[in-house]
């Protein structure tokens, strides 16, 4: 209890004795001047008090025990825990033994700006009057009260924005390790106190060995080639060493184009920045330096490390970034909307042309998972009937049967692209219920299918909005078990297990209606020949309308009736004799002579067209043909018995 006693009341008389400076007295001291020190005894030697919690301070080196701050922490910083307790004549290398703090913090946001929030925190330069937190901000006029839909408030309030640098100096110069001020603006006292080791610093001197930057107005995907991502750095920056007790110039830590290495102005020593000064992100015409000015910033940070190497003793395996555990304890559903993650992005400002919204690089995202070697990088576990992504272009519903009935449907995911006319071109993948066998289902009573969908509910999980087009059914039908239909949405079938051209389980095609085959393209079936498999037969449309029978293959291109059928896996002769019926004309095309006919290789009842044989009372020579055939004996007749003459 007394060392409780000894920090309150040291505590409470550094702030009363804060109190108690003028404010005349206070509007010329330095922004650093203020040092409060709290020091816990128990945690440092007799000879050497470390403090466990600083305001302000001076930055001076962390070398001695109990030093109070460090060339990487802002002088007038407020910082709990972590200064070296050991004893006065460690070193680094032997105590790493820090004083340990934590923050525990109560209370009730209980209006809007600052009152909204338990922690505020804004990135600024300006003064607590011009940077209150943003939270409901527009009640500062009455008559608003009736346009907010809700009072805001958060514990944590967190606020980057492109604040400006700490300073900015104009004309000033350069060599490798200064910044010069010109002869009648050196630092002022204010300006001194405010630099300190390690800020950084930025020029609006640019190299050549880099690319200007481009950007462009569009306001959408109308130029995809541009803006792809933010173009690199162009300009010199540095970090500030120290700075001269008169004001005159601030050393540096050399000088570089930040990324340079990777944009073609690699590390030189000795450079130093140009006279020549950017136009494009900044146009100020003369050289500007920025003292403090990051140039990337973010509302948080968590950076985890899983290090049992150098953390032999530590138990700790499992990590959590950020954890959010959302608990909903109303009396009935509905009753409160609660987000885990909210994330709205809004575009405007002066630059924005009215009905204009600007954008950043197209690489710019609201979630962004860079994980290599992650093993997951969203992992989404809903209750079947939840939605687990609803996006205007995309949909996935939450896992589930359909509901028990023929046809009942439930939507897979769903992808949507408007037209200029405000329909919407739905690509839906749905499992839809294919028997009504109600008491029994098993999955051979679904089918999974994929198709356009035109209009229809936006995040319709039912599958049945919209007007279907085409699509593809994987078991269509207990008949297409194992295979896979193409259907069209105005096809008419007489049976039912052929809606569409179907491929079975068993690799039978089925075909629903009409097979139509562009003009001079063929239908050409596989022959197995000495060579292997190749084209063999082929049936071609021509521009008159008729049928061609042809072959790839030498000798082929014969029309052959139905020689037998294959009934385990051995060809059975079928009591059937093949005939062409309801054919009013045959026409040879071929005009041959009897001796040509005698040569080819021709069967028995071989009818050929003879363009040179004779008919009756015709002479020698002067036949004017007629139709031969083939005899058992192997002699070439006309149709009246006789043998074939020229």
């Amino acid at each position: 209890m007394s060392k409780l006693k000894n920090l309150l009341l040291t505590l409470s008389v550094g702030v009363s004795s804060l109190a108690l400076t003028s404010e005349a007295a206070l509007a010329n001291l330095p922004v650093n001047t203020y040092h409060l020190t709290v020091n816990a005894h128990h945690l440092a030697s007799a000879a050497d008090k470390a403090p466990i919690l600083t305001v302000g301070g001076t930055q001076t080196s962390y070398i001695r025990t109990g030093q109070n701050m460090d060339p990487w922490i802002k002088p007038h910083a407020l910082l709990l825990g972590a200064q070296r307790a050991g004893s006065v004549a460690s070193t680094i290398a032997e105590d790493h033994l820090g004083t340990d703090s934590q923050i525990i913090l109560r209370g009730m946001p209980d209006g809007y700006l600052d009152m909204g929030c338990l922690i505020c925190s804004v990135t600024t330069s300006q003064s607590v009057f011009d940077t209150r937190a943003g939270l409901s901000s527009n009640l500062t006029i009455n008559s608003n009260f009736a346009k907010n839909p809700s009072f805001d408030s958060v514990v944590e309030y967190l606020q980057p924005k492109s604040a400006e640098p700490q300073l900015v100096l104009d004309d000033v110069t350069y060599d490798a390790t200064h910044i010069y001020l010109p002869q009648n603006k050196h630092l002022t006292a204010q300006q001194i106190a405010r630099i300190h080791p390690n800020q950084y610093i930025t020029t609006n001197s640019i190299s050549a060995d880099v690319p200007a930057p481009h950007f462009t107005d569009d306001s959408g995907m109308s130029n995809p080639s541009e803006g792809k991502t933010l173009p690199p750095h162009n300009y010199y920056v540095s970090t500030v060493q120290s700075v001269a007790k008169d004001g005159s110039s601030i050393t540096v830590n050399g000088w570089a184009v930040q990324g340079g290495d990777s944009s073609g102005h690699p590390w030189r020593d000795n450079d130093v920045p140009t006279t020549t000064y950017d136009t494009v992100r900044s146009n100020f015409g003369k050289a500007v330096a920025m003292i403090g000015m990051p140039t990337q910033t973010g509302g948080s940070d968590i950076y985890m490390t899983f290090d049992p190497s150098n953390s032999p003793h530590s138990l700790t395996d499992r990590f959590n970034g950020e954890q959010m555990n959302i608990h909903y304890d109303g009396t009935q559903s509905g009753q409160a909307t609660m987000n885990g993650i909210m994330i709205s992005y809004e575009c405007g400002g002066p630059a924005s042309a009215p009905g204009k919204c600007l954008h950043p690089s197209y690489d710019s995202t609201g979630l962004l998972i860079n994980g290599n070697n992650l093993p997951n990088g969203i992992q989404n576990t809903v209750p079947s009937w939840a939605n687990e992504y609803k996006g205007y272009n995309f949909y996935i519903p939450g896992s589930e049967a359909p509901k028990n009935g023929l046809n009942n449907a439930h939507t897979s995911f769903e992808s949507f692209t408007p037209t200029l006319n405000n329909h919407q071109l739905i690509t839906r993948q749905w499992v839809q219920q294919t028997s009504d066998n109600s008491a029994t289902l098993d999955w051979p009573d679904y089918s999974v299918n994929f198709g356009l969908v035109v209009d229809g509910t936006r995040w319709d999980s039912t599958g049945k909005t919209g007007v279907r087009q085409g699509y593809i059914s994987f078991d269509y039908s207990k008949a297409n078990q194992g295979g896979v239909c193409i259907i069209g949405n105005n096809t008419v079938w007489l049976n039912k297990d052929a809606p569409g051209l179907c491929v079975r389980g068993d690799g039978s095609t089925w075909l629903g209606n009409n097979l139509v085959v562009e003009t001079q393209k063929s239908i050409v079936a596989r022959a197995n020949t000495p060579k292997g498999e190749q084209d063999g037969a082929t049936l071609t449309g021509d521009d008159n309308g008729d049928w061609q029978v042809g072959s790839k293959l030498a000798n082929g291109g014969n029309i052959r009736g139905v020689k037998g059928l294959y009934a385990n896996n051995v060809t059975a002769l079928v009591g059937q004799i093949p005939f062409i019926e309801n054919v009013s004309l045959i026409r040879s095309g071929v005009k041959l002579t009897l001796g040509t006919i005698k040569s080819g290789g021709h069967e028995i009842s071989d009818r050929v067209w003879c363009d040179t044989c004779l008919n009756a009372g015709q002479t020698a020579g002067n036949g004017s043909g007629r139709w031969v055939f083939l005899d058992k004996d192997g002699n070439w007749r006309t149709d009246d018995g006789a043998i074939a003459r020229e």
